[in-house]
């Protein structure tokens, strides 16, 4: 049988190990910048002319 002091440490190694692992998993999955609009009017009102020439 395991002493008390090394079940103790085993647990809060497990607790350590687990602690934020939602959180973590769901900025590798999703990233942790928010999406933000590239293209808005305003952005291709402010293009350089040579920018505007359409195809």
């Amino acid at each position: 049988m395991a002493s008390l002091t090394q079940t103790t440490r085993h647990r809060r190694k497990l607790r350590r190990s687990k602690a934020g692992r939602a959180r973590k998993r769901a900025q590798h999955l999703h990233g942790t910048t928010p999406p933000f609009p590239i293209h808005t009017p305003e952005a291709d009102a402010n293009k350089p002319d040579e920018a505007r020439k359409e195809d």
